[in-house]
């Protein structure tokens, strides 16, 4: 088991009001796997950040994972003290 901690900015953080949830899955899991942790932690993220029924992001909201963005990506494989961060993607209109 890998210890995996998501920092929230953004929707996600006023929605969830916390800035981080820690939570521990198999070392190397993928995006989806941080979904379905997340929305077991913090169930109101699911319809609002999250697509229901689905283990995506909704558009509109995308990860950081070690300086690099991430929406849904099934090949990404995390682990153990990746930085992962959860934000609203901001639009200019």
């Amino acid at each position: 088991m890998a210890k995996y901690s998501v920092e929230m900015f953004g929707l996600p953080y006023e929605i969830s009001g916390t800035r981080r949830v820690d939570f521990e899955l198999e070392d190397g899991a993928g995006i989806s796997d941080i979904i379905g942790a997340l929305k077991r932690e913090i169930p109101e993220l699911d319809g609002e950040v999250i697509v229901p029924g689905l283990n995506q992001l909704m558009e509109g909201f995308t990860f950081n994972i070690n300086g690099r963005f991430y929406s849904n990506d099934g090949e990404l494989k995390l682990h153990e003290g990746d930085r992962i961060v959860l934000l609203t993607l901001a639009t200019i209109g």
